[in-house]
């Protein structure tokens, strides 16, 4: 018998280093920081070729769907027709020939050829004229709007050859030809004497809206005494009527003069006017020379006859 020996199937390692130790050897060894590492960029790798797929499908599909939902190009040049009609509106009295004297289009004209802007430049030129407004409604026609200066007054100038000419003096001191008003309307509108300057001139007109004023309140409260009032002297009015002593003088058919304080109000004035107009009717209508309204708190009257009487 043989003595000494190793068992079959024996272990050559020595002490207690059976397989469950080794296999936890292993388990320690695999859990180690670099295996840890390289498991961690496996991971990474595979999420970034996944995110890659990802963005690759998304792209196509969004690129298909472009494709498929594309519409038809935007026209960004509005296609120029000729000009065809032109629509003119005016708060005032100008008529369509009128327009036709200050503007003028060449023949063939498109809408994108025509100068809005010098258009409207050219119509403000026109002193009757005091805004206006021009603009392209396409596809074929022009719309120009005119608001127009209101006369108050009428003035002579001196024209060609010396000779004296009627023209027309708007509420901002404008004084223009006027085109397109009725007879009856200038016949209505009172001559203006006109305030002159220490070198004689008489523009700037200055304080017209102040008589104008006075005017509409004389055809509120005296409509027919107001018809009767032919010259409107500014001579004593020199346009500010903040100053002392400004007057706006009325001559009229009735009384050959009536003066209004400039700076006062012309309802309370306009009333004693009534009243004294009232008293002498009354008493016989004797002839009146002057009214001066323009006194505080009261009103001188001048008879011819010399008289004067104080209301």
């Amino acid at each position: 018998m043989i003595t000494g020996g190793k068992t079959k199937g024996s272990s050559s390692a020595g002490g207690s280093q059976s397989w469950r130790e080794l296999a936890g050897r292993r388990k320690k060894h695999l859990n180690s920081p670099q295996a840890r590492r390289r498991r961690q960029q496996r991971i990474l790798r595979l999420g970034l070729f996944f995110l890659a797929v990802l963005s690759l499908f998304g792209g196509g599909f969004w690129l298909l769907s472009m494709l498929g939902n594309r519409d038809e190009a935007i026209q960004i040049n509005t296609p120029s027709r000729l000009v065809e009609r032109i629509v003119f509106d005016t708060d005032g009295v100008l008529p369509d020939r009128w327009l036709g004297s200050v503007i003028e289009l060449k023949k063939g004209s498109t809408m994108m050829d025509v100068d809005i802007h010098a258009i409207k430049v050219d119509l403000e030129k026109e002193e009757q004229v005091l805004s206006a407004s021009v603009e392209r409604v396409f596809p074929s026609t022009l719309k120009i709007s005119v608001q127009e200066r209101v006369p108050v007054l009428r003035i002579a100038v001196e024209g060609p050859g010396g000779r004296p000419v009627e023209r027309l003096v708007a509420t901002d001191g404008t004084i223009y030809r006027g085109v397109g008003y009725p007879k009856p309307t200038l016949s209505n509108l009172p001559f203006l004497e006109p305030y002159r300057h220490s070198d004689g001139r008489i523009k700037p007109l200055r304080g017209i809206e102040r008589v104008a004023e006075l005017l509409a309140e004389a055809r509120g409260r005296q409509p027919n005494l107001a018809r009767t009032w032919k010259i409107v002297s500014l001579k004593g009015f020199s346009g500010d009527p903040s100053l002392i002593g400004q007057v706006i003088a009325i001559r009229s058919t009735r009384v050959p003069e009536i003066v209004f304080g400039a700076g006062s109000d012309f309802g309370q004035q306009l009333d004693r006017l009534g009243l004294i107009l009232e008293y002498v009717r009354a008493r016989g209508n004797p002839s009146l020379k002057r009214i001066d309204l323009s006194l505080r708190g009261s009103a001188a009257v001048q008879f011819t006859s010399g008289r004067i009487s104080s209301f």
